[in-house]
C-alpha cells in the first residue's frame, strides 16, 4: 500500500508550504502546495493542503468552469468568501496567460501598427481582431491568405471566432501587397456583406483597413463604412 498524504499538522516545519517555499523557491513547490499557499487556510473540515488536493483531483479546467455557486455545492465547508477567491485566483492566472492583456485599439493608427509585421508583400492576407466592449483585444486570426491581388473568405469564418471569443466589436485589416490603399469594388462588396452578417449575430464591425507598406486607408473614416 501507498502512504497516504498527509496533512499540514503532519508535516515537519521544514517542509510545510511556505518554508519550504523561502528555503528552496517557488519552483519547487508542487501545485496543491502553491494553491495551498494563497488559499492560506482550509475549512471547518479539511486543513489547506487538503483542501488544495480535493479541489485540484477536479482539475484546472473543470475550476475554471465552475461558477461560485457550484464551487459552494461541489464542496462542503466551502463558503461564498472562499469560493470567490478561488475563482478570482483562476481568473488572475488566466489573464496573466492573456497575451493580449493590457491591449487596446482605440483606432486604426493602433491597428495598423499591431498587423502591419503579420503580412508580407507576396500574398494578401484578411486579419481579424476581436474587441472587449472597452477596445480590449481579446484576439486576431489571420481568416484568410490568398494571392499577391486576390484572396477569397466567407463571414462565416470571421463571426465563428467572434462567436467563441464572446467579443463586442470586430476590426478587419488586408492588404495589397503591390496596389493602392483605395478599397477595390470586392473589397466594399466583402465588407458590406461582413457587416450585415455581423448585425444580424449582434457584433458590430467597427472598421475594415486596407493596409501596404507605405500606410493604411481607415474605411470607417474614409466614409466607405
Amino acid at each position: 500500500m501507498y502512504r497516504r498524504s498527509r496533512n499540514l499538522k503532519e508535516m515537519p516545519h521544514e517542509l510545510k508550504p511556505r518554508e519550504k517555499l523561502l528555503r528552496l523557491g517557488a519552483e519547487k513547490l508542487t501545485e496543491e502546495e502553491l494553491l495551498a499557499l494563497l488559499l492560506g487556510s482550509g475549512t471547518k473540515d479539511m486543513d489547506v493542503l487538503t483542501l488544495s488536493r480535493t479541489l485540484l483531483e477536479v482539475g484546472w479546467q473543470e475550476l475554471q468552469r465552475l461558477s461560485p455557486q457550484e464551487l459552494m455545492e461541489k464542496f462542503k465547508g466551502i463558503g461564498e468568501a472562499r469560493a470567490c477567491q478561488i475563482k478570482a485566483l483562476l481568473e488572475l492566472s488566466r489573464r496573466m496567460c492573456d497575451p493580449y492583456e493590457g491591449l487596446f485599439i482605440n483606432g486604426p493608427e493602433e491597428v495598423y501598427q499591431f498587423v502591419k509585421e503579420k503580412v508580407d508583400d507576396r500574398r494578401e492576407h484578411l486579419l481579424a481582431l476581436y474587441l472587449s466592449p472597452t477596445n480590449r483585444l481579446l484576439a486576431y486570426e489571420v481568416i484568410a491568405i490568398g494571392r499577391m491581388n486576390a484572396l477569397h473568405a466567407e463571414p462565416k469564418e470571421i463571426l465563428y471566432h467572434a462567436i467563441n471569443t464572446a467579443c463586442y466589436g470586430i476590426i478587419l485589416a488586408h492588404n495589397h501587397p503591390k496596389g493602392s490603399l483605395k478599397p477595390s469594388p470586392e473589397d466594399m462588396n466583402f465588407t458590406r456583406r461582413v457587416k450585415e452578417a455581423c448585425a444580424l449575430m449582434g457584433f458590430e464591425l467597427l472598421d475594415h483597413l486596407v493596409i501596404n507598406s507605405k500606410g493604411y486607408l481607415s474605411m470607417k473614416k474614409e466614409g466607405y463604412l
